[in-house]
């Protein structure tokens, strides 16, 4: 069985002039694509646990697409146990959005067993939430399949994004949830405080020094393949995701749970 890495990152409120009651902790989850890589889904409810976060993101790619076929069953019952445990906020991926396209009403009845758990699906919308008294506004942005097939990427206006989800809220903390890590500088001009993204996979193979080898678009070496990235006082965390899907392969790129440490 294999191991699943989990990466912390502290996010220090005074740094957005913002303040907690006390400091909590969030888990963030991408790419699970319905099978967490060389592990299960009972190790990673185990170790989500273990954190002990209280609340749940997903930055997209939970349940897998492809080939004229989808899977959603590790996906659901990863969510139901959650579920019952802490808020969860979900935002498509591509493959969500692929599912939806070709089989809408599995795609409904996936969204709507969601909306039974009780699960946040946030699909080009908004939601506020509040954690030890810190106002979170939560934004989960869909993108269109034309952002995903271009191997350099197209032009994301900014103003597009306050179309689809609104604008970013003064007093609170802006964390969107949006796949594609290329439109960061399109995120950080909407005015995140916070991007989480993941559909690279980790970049697929990663070497020392150089990082990510690959992405799923395809390119090689891509900017925004894993960590922690900074734009102003707008930050990206991009997840190694936890599973993979028509390259079944990671080297040196374990299975990985975000952990976002809220401090002040």
């Amino acid at each position: 069985m294999g191991k699943i890495r989990i990466s912390h990152y502290s996010i220090h409120l005074e740094q957005y002039g913002l303040r907690a009651d006390r400091p909590f902790s969030a888990a963030v989850l991408a790419d699970l694509h319905n099978r967490v890589y060389h592990s299960d889904i009972d190790k990673l409810t185990d170790v989500i646990r273990q954190t002990g976060c209280e609340l749940i993101l997903s930055a997209g790619d939970l349940v897998v697409m492809k080939a004229g076929r989808f899977a959603t069953d590790q996906a659901l019952e990863l969510i139901e146990r959650l579920a019952g445990e802490c808020p969860v906020y979900l935002a498509n991926g591509n493959h969500e959005t692929r599912m939806n396209r070709l089989f809408p009403e599995e795609y409904f009845r996936y969204t709507e067993r969601l909306r039974a758990l009780g699960v946040v699906n946030l699909v080009n919308e908004t939601r506020v939430a509040e954690v030890a008294s810190l106002r979170l506004n939560i934004a989960g942005l869909e993108l269109e399949r034309r952002f995903f097939k271009h191997p350099r990427g197209i032009v994301l206006d900014p103003a597009s994004i306050t179309q689809k989800v609104g604008e970013r809220q003064e007093n609170a903390f802006n964390i969107l949830l949006a796949h594609h890590p290329r439109y960061f500088s399109s995120y950080a001009q909407w005015g995140a405080d916070l991007t989480l993204a993941g559909h690279l996979h980790g970049g697929i193979v990663r070497l020392p020094l150089l990082g990510g080898v690959i992405s799923p678009d395809p390119c090689l070496f891509p900017k925004y393949d894993h960590g922690r990235y900074t734009i102003g006082r707008s930050a990206m965390i991009v997840s190694a995701g936890l599973g993979t899907h028509t390259i079944n392969l990671r080297i040196n790129n374990p299975a990985e749970l975000v952990v976002l440490d809220f401090r002040q």
